[in-house]
């Protein structure tokens, strides 16, 4: 597998409710939801709004459940949904939490239907205290597949299967 730079998301709460509805402590679940907005640049150049309903287990570890939608600056949209892990980071500049996620992009314009069928991951940080994360996503291009997907659009080049002849392993 080969990991290609696609994009970066950023993202700012304006609002949340945080809840320890099975009792307050280090070990406790938590629920939450928070939405808000922000921006995506690199192949991708827009805005975002989403809404995220994560869990946070009894290891203290942050689990995103996101959903949103990206407006493209060509006036295109994709539906974004976010899951992953958002573990405490053991550093002295505060309340850093560091995140891996996978990262799924789906739209019916033209241009973007090539990621109907891509597999994401996403890789960034959260800051507890401005409630700011960001993630830098990659396109995992499959090495080891025969050929390209038997449906959806066509890739942009740099994110295509090598070429592999009838004999290859």
């Amino acid at each position: 597998m080969r990991l290609e730079p696609f994009c970066r998301i950023t993202m700012r709460y304006s609002q949340g409710s945080w809840h320890y509805p099975y009792g307050a402590g280090d070990d406790s679940e938590a629920l939450g939801f928070g939405q808000g907005a922000g921006e995506v640049s690199g192949e991708i150049e827009g805005k975002g709004i989403w809404a995220n309903y994560p869990r946070r287990r009894q290891d203290r570890v942050w689990t995103p459940n996101l959903r949103g939608v990206i407006s493209t600056n060509d006036g295109d949209e994709i539906l974004m949904s976010i899951h992953g892990q958002s573990v405490q980071e053991r550093t002295t500049a505060g309340y850093r939490r560091a995140i891996l996620a996978r990262v799924e992009l789906t739209s019916e314009a033209e241009r973007w239907r090539w990621l109907n069928s891509c597999f994401l991951v996403g890789e960034g940080e959260i800051d507890e205290g401005s409630e700011e994360w960001w993630l830098d996503t990659y396109v995992c291009v499959n090495e080891r597949a025969q050929g390209p997907p038997a449906l959806g659009a066509e890739a942009p080049e740099r994110f295509r299967q090598p070429a592999r002849s009838e004999s290859a392993d």
